[in-house]
């Protein structure tokens, strides 16, 4: 039985090898031809060759002399057909002036080869900056001092779809899971229980709460973008807005040792999204180019974005009137507004309507 299976296998290899030999013999000839003026029997020697036996390469150049030929022996329309074949296949096949027969630039430039829009796909991350807004409460424990600091975010990935209005302006939109971290300390300070002098000298550090915020939601970013087309690179500038839909909100590693309402408090994770607002909205701008790469196009873009609506909802903030972060302690997580800085990878691939 492997015997058979090898016959008609090497059957099949020889045959291909037959035919791609054939094909690349009738190419070489076809171009004899056209230099030699015998334009007619061009056509022949290549339509079946086109449809199976010419790598892509070959049949580019095929292509590209047979709308020759057809340009020369005044058959237009059959010549545009087959130079908007050749474009489906090399989509940033371009015509040069000065370097292409006059004729096929001449032919080139009545198509339409403008990109229609583009479909991209995004990575990323981005950094958390927290802005405090709700005025905390006397703490009657001691005095505190809560610190926020920057984390890096999980991964961030969407989808973008791009729409050129015209070679400086285009829209744009993208659906994004997106990640915000932050990091939480809170150091409280009480006076020395040696002597009863209040000063500063007696105040000193007693305990100590910290956790990590993460906030995981799925964003909506509208763009305009304006663009300098340099072909081979697409500098740009953007400006935005994004809707922003939470769907969880976690206090993790949470750790409190503050004994006046607990003793010694260690919490691997807890889902506050209840107290949390659920929609947020952003403004952004963004900085980038895009990159030809082969006959797509990468992209890398940095940029911020400014979210203006307090994480906490209305049962949120009166339940931070009088309880903290996971209601053990006196110690109350701040409202706040975010700034997310962030860096994104897209690989963008162009769509046509040659014609």
């Amino acid at each position: 039985m492997n015997k058979y299976l090898l016959f008609i296998l090497f059957t099949l290899i020889g045959t291909y090898s037959i035919a791609q030999s054939s094909c690349e013999r009738n190419l070489n000839e076809a171009r004899a031809d056209y230099s030699n003026g015998n334009l007619y029997a061009i056509p022949g020697k290549l339509t079946d060759c086109l449809n199976d036996g010419f790598s892509k390469t070959e049949k580019i150049a095929a292509l590209r002399l047979l709308t020759l030929t057809y340009i020369n022996i005044n058959q237009q329309e059959k010549a545009r057909n087959t130079f908007i074949k050749l474009l489906n296949i090399k989509t940033d096949y371009q015509a040069q002036e000065n370097v292409d027969p006059a004729e096929l630039y001449s032919l080139y430039r009545k198509i339409d080869t403008d990109i229609k829009y583009f479909i991209g796909v995004t990575f990323g991350f981005n950094l958390n900056r927290i802005r405090p807004t709700l005025i905390r409460s006397s703490n009657p424990y001691g005095n505190h001092q809560p610190k926020y600091s920057t984390k890096l975010s999980n991964p961030q990935v969407g989808i973008q779809f791009l729409y050129p209005l015209n070679k400086s302006w285009w829209v744009g939109g993208e659906l994004q899971y997106q990640n915000h971290k932050y990091q939480y300390e809170e150091i409280r300070f009480e006076p020395s229980l040696e002597g009863n002098d209040p000063s500063e000298e007696n105040i000193e550090p007693s305990t100590m709460t910290e956790y990590e915020g993460n906030n995981n939601g799925v964003n909506l970013n509208l763009q305009i973008r304006y663009i300098k087309d340099y072909y081979q690179w697409k500098p740009f500038i953007e400006v935005g807005t994004t809707g922003r839909f939470n769907f969880s909100y976690e206090l993790l590693n949470y750790v409190n040792d503050f004994s006046e309402t607990v003793n010694d408090e260690n919490i691997d994770g807890a889902n506050i999204l209840e107290y949390r607002s659920k929609f947020n909205y952003a403004v952004n701008i963004n900085l980038g180019t895009m990159i030809k790469v082969g006959e797509n196009y990468s992209e890398i873009k940095f940029g911020v974005s400014n979210y203006f609506l307090n994480h906490l909802n209305d049962a949120g903030v009166d339940y931070a009137e009088n309880n903290s972060a996971l209601g053990g302690m006196i110690i109350k997580e701040d409202n706040h507004e975010n700034l997310v800085f962030q860096i994104s990878l897209t690989f963008n691939i162009p769509f046509f309507d040659f014609k």
